[in-house]
């Protein structure tokens, strides 16, 4: 297995093996994509002059080889939402701040097969810890407040080419209470062209069983429906020991219900025995 790879996917980690990645992000959006998969802006430009919503926050996922046949896997992230208009009506500013854990998740991979194609079941489970501090009502939402419970199935390969792999991955996820349950897949590739130097790109999409409405806009929907894809190219630098620094940016292509934005994430990763 590649050891440069982002995220295990359809391989486990050998006993006693933690794969862990701490992360810092920001982001930033002034359009969006409205029910019907339309770009307009994120608000109306009869009322609102000029107007933003900025995304920063930190992560932390570990996955842990428990035995030859299952892997742990945990994570959770910090947010704070930040959301700024200057009002025309009001002639003032408008300003609304999040911030919080919103949940926390937990799941587990187990082996389909193994060989020169892996493959890995994973079912998880979120846990809304509601640990959100909305400092006014026009503050954004962060996270939607209900259970989940996921099934995934992952394929991977390496590739002989530059110590590469790909690997591919789809699943399902089931949600409590009003929010939408989804279908959801990733694809990722990446490659070691030279030293210490790890290219990777990966994309992903999420797309909701129901979306809300037609004008359902991005911000309204933060804690409902809503369907996005993106991509996500990282350069990465390792070294010996298992550690990994990481420049990851990632693009909103398309989506119903979401913003339309970029994001910056710097990141540290380890991997190691950290019991034998």
């Amino acid at each position: 297995m590649p050891a440069h790879r982002a995220s295990a996917g359809a391989w486990l980690r050998a006993p006693g093996e933690t794969y862990a990645k701490a992360a810092l992000f920001r982001g930033r959006g002034v359009e969006e994509f409205d029910g019907a998969g339309n770009r307009r802006p994120l608000f109306d430009p009869a009322a609102v002059e000029s107007g933003r919503y900025l995304e920063s926050g930190a992560s932390l996922y570990a996955e842990h080889g428990l035995s030859r046949d299952v892997t742990l896997l945990a994570s959770a992230i910090l947010k704070l939402a930040d959301l700024e208009a200057y009002d025309r009506e009001v002639a003032s500013e408008v300003r609304g701040l999040s911030i919080g854990i919103p949940d926390l998740y937990l799941g587990a991979r187990l082996p389909l097969s193994r060989g020169a194609w892996a493959a890995a079941l994973e079912p998880s489970v979120s846990i809304p810890l509601q640990a959100v501090d909305r400092r006014t009502e026009e503050a954004p939402r962060i996270g939607n407040g209900s259970a989940s419970f996921a099934l995934s199935a992952a394929v991977g390969r390496s590739l002989p080419l530059a110590n590469g792999y790909a690997q591919a991955a789809a699943g399902y996820r089931a949600r409590a209470g009003r929010a939408s349950d989804e279908w959801y897949g990733d694809a990722e590739a990446g490659v070691s062209p030279w030293g210490p130097l790890r290219v990777r790109i990966r994309y992903d999409r999420v797309d909701a069983r129901r979306v809300a409405s037609d004008m359902q806009g991005s911000l309204a929907a933060e804690a409902g429906a809503r369907n996005a894809r993106r991509i996500a190219p990282t350069v990465a630098l390792g070294w010996r020991g298992g550690s990994e620094l990481s420049l990851t940016w990632r693009r909103t292509l398309s989506g119903k219900s979401a913003l339309r934005g970029s994001e910056w994430e710097l990141a540290y990763a380890f991997l190691g025995i950290v019991r034998r």
